[in-house]
């Protein structure tokens, strides 16, 4: 049964092959949504670049394999979502393998329901429920992480009831054997995101009680007692670290060159890498040259692909919400070259003793140096860029940005931007050579808030560019800008000054760089493991709390009745498109279960504290044993999520799904068995006739909603307007429409 199972699921994932075949070619050999990120880190394994993730290595390292096994040098970097594959890169064999760990969740979950005690037929109805959902199709379907995460999650429960069933012959070898696949399977789960912690959490408590069974055994002696505590410890607590631990081991051993990743960690840190590319500890490049005041540059956002623009349009004088605006020039991200992309980087000059603005000159020369104060003109309009205390256009709890003349010296603090380039130290001069990004942040003076894009899109009046606001949050996503110079200023008088502060900075960065190389020959200075090992813990743990938020974000309260999708890709011509969407009539049947469930169990608790035995105790101890593990793992993969303040998407839930799955199979299984057990026994065959009924009908309705959103899960056929439309059964849902008719 497990096997066909698994073919079933396997051939529903490989049906895009099929399409790919016979209807879209480009449609699969474009990637998509965090695509963009986790191909581009397997291209850095390959390339032994240091690159930095606020994620474990192992989901990483597994597609990085997988491309060396097939003979991927890791030359393409994954840049832009909807961008085509050149035929170098092996994007079905790293989809492939997402696949074929989705596929293997089926197994986990049939012998998960056997494990509890369910009989063969409710195994495989709760593997069928969760054969039918289409975020599950969807996300193994991918180059991402969520595959191994969803998988891992189910195998270290497996594995944990496994050796639970091992408790009457305990230290015995099969004991030892499922306690230690047991933490090995969590350091795996571990080893491919943070939030394995949940899991982690799950079996911990599943831990807990059974300890607290052996506390209640009178026949157990107190040092096996301790025996049993200390070794689950080291088994679920010391593998996962180990393995953990062996995984950054292998990542660090991996990427010894220097790479995008050298802007998020220390000096020291990148003195152990080879050739560091940081200006702080580089030879000088050749054909390089140093940012000037009076340059014209442009600020591109690598999540968006857009780039910082101004026009001489203003923000409407009112919102479509009420809300009033700076009716001020707008500043937005606009995604093509544009002369209006472009901005003139001015010297910030203090205020005379008057009180009055000395005023900005673009002629001032002198470099431009991380963490300088400047001001940037819009080269056309030359407009200054301002923000102030006025709610963003899409996003009130952040502030707008606009253009601004410059005169009025009330004005100077909200003009003034903070330059902080990734990966420099402060007072170095910025250098621009070839080849080689720069990429900074700019922080608002005034509010010490930082530019960022929210990846939403304008109204008409904005012509559905990018929104432009400052964020509180520094350190979330988005806030990053690649630095791109489009022509220095004109020669002038001051030369000769800029040509010797020029050659100050190119004697600093040999002496860095000779530094550098003593270090790296000496070895004394270089990092240990655990150094490299704490200090990146602490920046993905900062970086990772700190991502900020999302046009498709989605608040975990929209999650069990599925309140938001995910869009993932759509074709340029048609209304093509892959959608993260689950299963609306399977979600909200399987919502409705957990309620059910809870109502039906504290009902028996209640009669049972009354004396009334509804049911006999054998099989009311395995309906409340066995649902409240699974509504325990559900709510341990969806409840803690509540209490996170960074940026959260549908996929964040996926984990949890599946217990929902099993739980609605549970349910169903208890109307099976109580209407087994009913008087007379022709009552008893009219229920049990009715609850085969029921499931079928659940099967069909499941069935026909998993069809009916299939060109979401898929991407083909492409739709209508109207049947998109149609599709749209919640207002809040994102279904994309290219083509409207």
């Amino acid at each position: 049964v497990c096997v066909l199972l698994m073919a079933f699921y396997n051939a529903m994932c490989v049906y895009w092959v099929t399409m790919y075949m016979h209807h879209s070619y480009m449609y699969q050999s474009l990637f998509r949504f965090d695509e963009v990120h986790f191909g581009k880190f397997a291209s850095y394994y390959l390339r032994r670049e240091f690159f930095f993730d606020v994620h474990p290595p192992l989901g990483k390292l597994i597609f990085a394999a997988i491309g060396y096994l097939v003979g991927f040098d890791g030359s393409f970097l994954f840049d832009n979502i909807g961008n085509a594959f050149p035929s170098t890169v092996p994007y079905v064999a790293m989809r492939c393998v997402s696949a074929l760990a989705g596929s293997l969740l089926m197994p986990c979950v049939f012998q998960i329901m056997l494990e509890l005690g369910f009989s063969h037929r409710t195994a495989i109805l709760a593997t069928v429920f969760t054969l039918l959902d289409n975020s599950l199709v969807i996300q193994s379907r991918v180059i991402m992480l969520d595959s191994f995460l969803i998988l891992f999650t189910y195998t270290s429960v497996l594995c944990y009831l496994k050796f639970y069933h091992c408790r009457y012959e305990p230290f015995s070898e099969r004991w030892h054997k499922w306690l230690a696949l047991t933490g090995v399977s969590l350091g795996l789960l571990l080893g491919v995101k943070y939030t394995g912690l949940l899991g982690l959490g799950c079996v911990g408590l599943l831990t807990v009680c059974d300890l607290w069974q052996l506390i209640g055994n009178p026949f157990l002696q107190l040092a096996d007692l301790f025996l049993h505590t200390l070794l689950r410890g080291l088994y679920l607590l010391g593998i996962p670290l180990l393995v953990n631990m062996a995984l950054f081991y292998i990542h660090f051993s991996i990427l010894v060159y220097s790479g995008p990743g050298n802007a998020y960690v220390s000096r020291s840190f990148k003195y152990s890498l080879l050739d560091s590319d940081s200006s702080a500890a580089r030879a000088f490049p050749t054909n390089a040259t140093f940012l000037r005041y009076g340059s014209n540059i442009t600020l591109s956002s690598p999540d968006y692909s857009c780039w910082l623009h101004s026009h001489a349009h203003l923000y409407p004088l009112k919102y479509s919400d009420g809300r009033g605006s700076s009716y001020q020039q707008q500043v937005t991200c606009y995604e093509f070259r544009d002369p209006n992309n472009a901005w003139t980087v001015l010297k910030y000059q203090e205020p005379s003793n008057d009180g009055q603005d000395s005023g900005t000159v673009v002629n001032s020369f002198g470099l431009v140096r991380n963490r300088d104060v400047v001001r940037l003109a819009h080269a056309s309009s030359q407009k200054l860029l301002n923000s102030h205390d006025v709610a963003g256009p899409l996003s009130p709890i952040k502030q707008e940005v606009s253009g601004y003349i410059n005169y009025s010296s009330e004005f100077v603090p909200y003009l003034q931007w903070r330059v902080e380039v990734l990966g420099v130290g402060g007072g170095d001069a910025i250098l621009m050579s070839p080849g080689s990004k720069v990429e900074l942040k700019l922080f608002h003076v005034h509010s010490t808030q930082v530019l960022t894009t929210t990846g939403k899109r304008l109204p008409e009046w904005g012509f559905q560019q990018y929104e432009v606001v400052t964020d509180r949050v520094t350190d979330g996503g988005n806030t990053r800008w690649i630095l791109n110079l489009v022509d220095q200023p004109a020669t002038s008088g001051n030369d000769s000054l800029l040509e010797e502060e020029e050659e100050k900075e190119r004697e600093r960065i040999q002496s860095e760089d000779e530094r550098r190389k003593e270090v790296q020959d000496s070895g004394g200075g270089l990092l240990s493991f655990w150094e490299k090992y704490i200090e990146l813990q602490h920046h993905m743990v900062t970086a990772h709390g700190n991502l900020g938020d999302h046009q498709f974000g989605a608040k975990p309260q929209s999650w069990p009745l599925m309140g938001k999708t995910l869009p993932y890709w759509l074709d340029e011509e048609s209304n093509a498109q892959v959608t993260l969407i689950g299963n609306p009539v399977l979600w909200w049947v399987g919502t409705a279960a957990i309620f059910l469930f809870v109502g039906v169990t504290s009902f028996y608790l209640l009669r049972r504290k009354r004396g009334m035995l509804d049911i006999p105790t054998v099989e009311f101890d395995h309906w409340f044993t066995t649902g409240s593990v699974l509504l325990v793992g559900w709510l341990l993969h969806f409840a803690p999520y509540f209490f996170v303040s960074r940026v959260l998407f549908l996929h964040h839930y996926l984990p949890a799904l599946a217990f929902k799955h099993m739980l609605l199979a549970a349910t169903c299984d208890h109307l099976y068995e109580r209407s087994r057990l009913l008087q007379p026994k022709a009552v008893a065959r009219v229920l049990r006739v009715g609850y085969y009924c029921l499931v079928a009908g659940l099967l069909l309705a499941f069935t026909a909603s998993f069809l009916a959103f299939s060109p979401f899960t898929y991407g083909h056929p492409s739709l209508t307007q109207g049947q998109i439309e149609m599709l749209k059964w919640r207002v809040s849902w994102d279904l994309l429409i290219r083509i409207r008719t």
